[in-house]
């Protein structure tokens, strides 16, 4: 990881990085920007430690290179040799078909006949190209304004190229693999078609068609599906069947859905048999550990992943609605984004970046008027927002296990002491580094002006440089406590709250108004000459 971890600002091939999108063992995806301005999405892999990543990356390439279609990315850029062996995509703005469904519900009527459509004829020009695709999925699938995009061809191959996974395993992801490949056939064009028809069941019903986990392999083996009467939904169940001779084009399926009543007819290449591959056994069944549990309700998990094994493209995501080809619905999480519990992470709260950073500075200058008080609000805001993220990823990895069910977010709520406490000793080491900084940079501050460098002394010179002094280590402390080490969940915390206390536009903005304010009357008291309160330690600087 160390070899395609990248900061904001850092350069990759001529690249600015502005943010994270993705991150997984091998690889990593951001968000850069040109010379030119234009923003664009790069793979980045550690191809100097991982030939297998390296060469998936070059088929990736190489199938996307021969595609033209307004509902596949285009590649802008790709460096293929050297240290820094990357592709550069077209930046897609949106969300994946996942998060949107749970964001908005069920796709319904003529938009979901249009989403079928326009997803079908870009999964067509694919296999026109010789490519097959391999993880047709809802997190695959990006909702943009010009309409859904196919993304992800980590997992493709073109047909004359040799396998990147174990002979007996399966890449992808569970519930919309189809059942022919998980029973050893070799992943084809009927296999991808199988996944479509899975992915537009899920964005009719807004839940897998087949249930998530362990149980999604054998239900898929069974063609137990669940999909609830609407027109189009007999097609889909069809389409969705374990007979490949009886399964309906995707043509047929989006004339069905569009409220076509006649009996669809099977078409000459679906009657073609899908053969087994010589000498590859039928997938073995594995274990109900981490490798399974990672399969889930959000459709990012890997169907099978073995230590030792090929990376798959579902790594490179940060799960969920996390996306690296739209806007960014996945923070730039290292290690300590979420606890080690092999399943999906939690989706990424959107931000409000001005709103925050006007709170951020109430609480520093408020250092200048009480700088103790202001230090213990701000670790006590850190180990709070921080136990609340860890409550609702909590409450999300429950809900992937088991589904959701009555009086799921009340229970979890009383839990959040236990999470506050978590909070607190995970907060202890960063909040540390942060009283550290801060009160250094005070102290230097102090001593500047009562040295006399900034101006000649004086009572208004002395008022102003000593509250200016408390206020910019409360700064840096706050900076700290934000950006430090292992604080990535405490900035996504930071950003559930500020989103839960701002569900619109409006509001955020009624919010930063109120921050800024309190600033300003920070600023007042000082002129005011209003003495710093220095409890509980007011022997110190008195």
């Amino acid at each position: 990881m160390a070899g395609v971890k990248r900061d904001a600002g850092e350069e990759i091939g001529g690249y600015t990085v502005l943010d994270t999108l993705g991150r997984g063992g091998s690889g990593a995806v951001y968000r850069v920007r040109d010379g030119a301005g234009n923003d664009a999405a790069l793979k980045l892999v550690d191809a100097r430690h991982d030939d297998v990543a390296a060469r998936r990356l070059e088929r990736e390439v190489h199938a996307l290179q021969s595609l033209r279609h307004p509902a596949v990315p285009r590649i802008l850029d790709a460096e293929l040799e050297g240290d820094e062996t990357f592709v550069v995509f077209e930046y897609i703005p949106g969300v994946s078909l996942w998060q949107h469904v749970q964001d908005h519900g069920p796709i319904v009527g003529t938009a979901l006949a249009d989403f079928a459509d326009r997803t079908a004829s870009a999964l067509e020009a694919v296999h026109a190209a010789g490519v097959v695709h391999r993880d047709v999925t809802p997190s695959n699938i990006m909702i943009s304004p010009e309409g859904p995009v196919l993304i992800d061809f980590g997992l493709s191959h073109q047909e004359h190229d040799e396998r990147l996974t174990r002979d007996g395993l399966v890449s992808g992801t569970a519930g919309y693999v189809a059942p022919e490949v998980i029973d050893g056939a070799e992943p084809g064009p009927i296999a991808d078609r199988w996944s479509w028809a899975a992915s537009v069941a899920y964005a009719l019903t807004g839940a897998a068609p087949f249930g998530s986990g362990t149980g999604a392999i054998s239900r898929t083996l069974a063609a137990e599906l669940s999909i609830p009467d609407a027109p189009g939904a007999d097609a889909l169940r069809a389409a969705l069947g374990r007979d490949i001779g009886a399964r309906p084009s995707p043509r047929e399926v989006v004339a069905a859905l569009r409220g076509a009543t006649t009996v669809l007819p099977r078409s000459s290449e679906q009657l073609a048999p899908t053969a087994v591959a010589p000498g590859l056994a039928a997938t073995a069944v594995m274990p109900a550990d981490g490798a399974w549990n990672r399969a889930s309700a959000d459709p990012t998990a890997s169907l099978t992943e073995t230590p030792g094994s090929p990376v798959s493209s579902d790594e490179l995501r940060q799960g969920g609605g996390s996306d690296y080809w739209g806007a960014h619905d996945a923070s730039d999480e290292d290690d300590d984004a979420a606890p080690d519990t092999g399943e999906v992470p939690l989706d990424s709260a959107p931000r409000h970046p001005l709103m925050t950073v006007a709170w951020m500075l109430a609480i520093a200058a408020s250092a200048a008027l009480a700088p103790f008080v202001a230090a213990a609000a701000l670790v006590l805001v850190a180990v709070v927002v921080r136990a609340v993220q860890r409550r609702a990823f909590s409450l999300h990895v429950a809900r992937q296990r088991r589904g959701e069910r009555r009086g799921d977010a009340a229970l979890y709520t009383l839990g959040l002491p236990w999470h506050l406490l978590r909070s607190l000793g995970e907060t202890l080491p960063a909040a540390a580094i942060a009283i550290a900084a801060g009160g250094g940079v005070t102290a230097l501050c102090w001593w500047i002006v009562g040295e006399e460098w900034v101006a000649p002394a004086s009572a208004q010179t002395e008022v102003w440089g000593h509250a200016a002094a408390l206020a910019l280590g409360a700064v840096v402390m706050t900076g700290v406590l934000w950006w430090g080490p292992w604080m990535e969940m405490t900035r996504e915390g930071g950003r559930r709250v500020a989103s839960a206390l701002a569900p619109t536009r409006g509001v955020a903005v009624a919010w930063t108004l109120v921050g800024l304010a309190a600033v300003g009357v920070v600023a007042l008291a000082v002129y005011l000459d209003a003495p710093p309160w220095w409890w509980p330690a007011p022997e110190l600087l008195v």
